[in-house]
Parts: structure tokens; C-alpha cells; sequence
């Protein structure tokens, strides 16, 4: 028995210690699976956050443009005022080349009908000089070649002049489109009334916005369009936005409102056509605010296009805090 107790003594030891062992290398193999897992969570992290970095800069970029639009258009006007001018100058060549044509298909006309005469009368004498009837002959059939290529030239012409005439009267329609709309951006003047924030429509307003579980739901936004000719702006089709400046992010409309109902929900911005009426807007937004600036953007709309008001990008909130809009 005493010799017994040592073996099994070293026997519980042993077994202890596989068990010990096989404890410690199965725990390695869960922290290494964690570190796995980590790791692949920080890839994606990585990834995500590129490409949300990507996004962020594609969507500053589309900012930027529609800020420049208004130089874009003026820019677009004086190339199509060129290209008018070049048009008109292609039309008037080619009324000189048509009229050219017509006074030489008349001339060989009036050449080919003398011929016609003079064989008429040679073949009515009584002695007929068959060469020379046949000299007239070949004659009018050279006459008649011309009068076919100068004809063929002539439609030639008249078609082309036609598809110029076409793209002037269509350059023509795009520039008073574009001095329209131009016109119309640079002096349609916004002017706001109030911008106010709040968790329920008719709620406190905020002065502030949280870093996280922001109260900032709703944003009361109510302008006045002005014009020095008020009838242009009738009627006519505008957008409000809500972006976020850092980014250039804007936020989505997702409640629907029977007073815009041009504007559907979760859209990018609320349509309205514009009667003469202050504009009353409650734009609700429940997403996570993120930045640290918010502006106020107004569009004029046009055949699907999107143009910003000159005056029409107006800050609100600046390091997240509300400020009045000038």
C-alpha cells in the first residue's frame, strides 16, 4: 500500500497536467480564433471606412458642382451663342451655293430648250443637215448630264441646309432655356424666415445637437422666393435639401405631407411648385446626425436637372450648434 500511493500520487500529477495542458492549449486556440475574428472585423472596419471616406469625398464633389452650375451655364450660353453665330454664318454660304446652283441649272435649262428649238426648225426645212442635227443632239444630251448633277447638288445642298437650319433653331431653344434658367438663379433671391429644430413637430425647439441619441427629428424651415418679375417663379418646380456640409450628405425626407405631395418618402430633398406663398416646411429626419454643420440648399428644377439657387445654400447649424440664417 505504501508503495502503492506515490504511483498513483504520480499518476493524478500526470493526469492533472494533460488535463492542465490540453485547458491551456484549447484556450489558445479560442484566443487565436479571436484574434482571427478581430482581425477580419478590423479589415472590414477598414474597408468600410474607406469606402464611406470614398462616398463622403464623391459626395463634396457633387456639392461643389451644383455650386458651380451657375457658372457652367453661363459658360454653356456663351459657347452656344459661338456655335449659333457659326450657324448662321454655314446658312448664309449655303443659300449662296443653292442660289449659285439654281442660276446655272437655269442657264443650261435655257441652253438645253434652244437646242430643242433650233432641232425643231432643222428637221421643218427642206433640206435636213443630219449632222448637224446630230451634233445638237449629243449637245443636249451633255446639257442634260448637267442639268442631273447640278439638280443632285442642288437637293444636296438644300438637305444640308436643312439639318443646319435644324440645329440652329435646337441650339437656339437651349440657349434661351439656359439664359432662362440662368437668369432665374442668379436673381431669384431667398429669404428665410425661420429655421428651427425639434424632436416632435410642434415641439421645444433645440439649440444644440447631441453627439449621440441626437433629439433632432424635425427641422421647421419657412423662406419667401423673390424675383424682380414674381411671374417667372410661378409655377415652376423647386427643391429644399437638408445636407450635411462636412460630408455633403443629404438627408433623406421620410414622412410623407399632403401640402408637398410632389415629394415622396425617403426622398432626397422635397419638391414644390412655387405659387406666390411663403413656403412652410416640416422636413422629419430620424437618422443619427453625424456632422458638425447642416445647411439649407433651394433648387430650381428643369427637365430633371438641379439647380442651385444663387443665395439658395444657407448654414443652420455650425459645430452643432443652431444658428440664424442671414
Amino acid at each position: 500500500m505504501s508503495k502503492l500511493l506515490p504511483a498513483i500520487l504520480v499518476t493524478l500529477i500526470i493526469s492533472g497536467m494533460s488535463i492542465f495542458s490540453l485547458f491551456q492549449s484549447n484556450k489558445i486556440v479560442d484566443q487565436n480564433g479571436t484574434i482571427d475574428t478581430q482581425d477580419k472585423e478590423i479589415s472590414f472596419l477598414e474597408v468600410s471606412l474607406k469606402a464611406e471616406e470614398e462616398a463622403s469625398a464623391l459626395l463634396l464633389i457633387d456639392n461643389a458642382f451644383l455650386r458651380e452650375q451657375v457658372t457652367v451655364l453661363r459658360d454653356s450660353v456663351v459657347l452656344l451663342e459661338g456655335k449659333i453665330k457659326t450657324l448662321r454664318s454655314t446658312i448664309r454660304k449655303q443659300n449662296k451655293t443653292i442660289k449659285s446652283i439654281k442660276g446655272k441649272l437655269k442657264d443650261i435649262e435655257n441652253q438645253y430648250a434652244s437646242i430643242k428649238m433650233e432641232i425643231a426648225e432643222l428637221v421643218r426645212k427642206d433640206e435636213i443637215d443630219q449632222n448637224l442635227i446630230s451634233s445638237l443632239e449629243a449637245d443636249k444630251t451633255d446639257l442634260r448630264n448637267e442639268i442631273a448633277n447640278l439638280s443632285i447638288q442642288k437637293e444636296q445642298e438644300v438637305n444640308s441646309r436643312i439639318e443646319t437650319e435644324a440645329e440652329l433653331l435646337d441650339r437656339q431653344v437651349s440657349e434661351a432655356r439656359f439664359k432662362r434658367i440662368t437668369s432665374l438663379v442668379n436673381n431669384t433671391s431667398v429669404k428665410f424666415n425661420k429655421i428651427t429644430l425639434s424632436k416632435k413637430r410642434f415641439g421645444k425647439a433645440i439649440n444644440k445637437i447631441k453627439r449621440e441619441n441626437s433629439k433632432w427629428k424635425y427641422t421647421v424651415v419657412e423662406f419667401f422666393l423673390e424675383h424682380e418679375d414674381l411671374k417667372l417663379l410661378l409655377d415652376e418646380q423647386f427643391m429644399v435639401k437638408i445636407v450635411n456640409s462636412d460630408s455633403g450628405e443629404v438627408l433623406s425626407y421620410i414622412e410623407s405631407n399632403p401640402n408637398f405631395p410632389d415629394s415622396s418618402i425617403d426622398s432626397k430633398g422635397v419638391e414644390f411648385k412655387f405659387d406666390g406663398n411663403m413656403i412652410e416646411m416640416s422636413y422629419f429626419n430620424n437618422q443619427q446626425k453625424d456632422g458638425d454643420n447642416y445647411e439649407v440648399q433651394i433648387f430650381y428644377l428643369s427637365e430633371g436637372e438641379e439647380y442651385l439657387l444663387l443665395n439658395g445654400a444657407v448654414p443652420f447649424i455650425q459645430n452643432r450648434k443652431v444658428v440664424t440664417p442671414k
